[in-house]
Parts: C-alpha cells; structure tokens; sequence
C-alpha cells in the first residue's frame, strides 16, 4: 500500500533562478518545498517543521556548506535522505541513500525526473 503523506522537502540554494523550474513542478506535484540559503536558514526551517524527508543541494552551494549543513541535520536525523545538484556527498558518512544528480541540470526534465523517482522512492519506504 503506498504511503499517501506529502513529502516536504528542504532545498538548500544559493541563486535561486536556476532552480526555480524544478521548485515549482516539486510543488505541482504536491510537494511540500522550503528554501534555506545558510546554515543557520537549513536549521531553522528543519527544526521549526520537525524535519523533512529529504534535503536536496542546487549546484551552486559549495562541498564546505552542503557538508555542514549536512552533518548538522544528521544530528538530529542521521538517516536524512540527500539529492544533490553539486557537490559529491557520498563521502560523507550516513546510513542513508544519497541521490548524486550533478550529471542533470535541475530545470531539465530529466533533472526534476530523477528527483521526483528519488523522493517517489522515499514514499514507499
């Protein structure tokens, strides 16, 4: 039986006119979607909602933001699912799936189809 609560989402982004295409067809499709540009905006809004189902990086955040953002999220969800744009997150330690999407630009049907099977696939687990 498929799991029919709405994914929320935290993006985390830096200019965000080239992720714009793909924020607005994750909320087409019904998906809860919030915007962090900082550290201390990706806490806030994880902690302010009480979690999301999954942080997905656009391609201008850099390897040393994503990381911390990252690590800090995981310690209060260390299984916390990741779609990244930028920078390669598969060294950083988690016991969780990492969707490695930097092949795609995110405004492309394939980038925003790869996401979407990504966080579809979040649904059914």
């Amino acid at each position: 039986m498929p799991n029919d609560r709405r994914i929320d989402v935290l993006t985390l982004l830096g200019d965000p006119v080239p992720m714009q295409s793909l924020l607005q067809q994750l909320r087409d499709e019904g998906i809860s979607v919030d915007i962090a540009h900082t550290l201390a905006d990706a806490r806030q809004l994880f902690f302010g909602s009480g979690g999301h189902d999954c942080l997905v990086v656009a391609p201008d955040i850099g390897p040393g933001l994503a990381t911390k953002v990252l690590q800090s999220l995981r310690t209060v969800d260390p299984g916390l699912p990741t779609a990244t744009f930028g920078p390669d997150l598969h060294r950083e330690e988690a016991p969780t799936r990492t969707a490695m999407l930097a092949g795609f630009h995110p405004s492309s049907r394939a980038g925003v189809g790869a996401l979407l099977r990504f966080l579809h696939a979040l649904r059914r687990h």
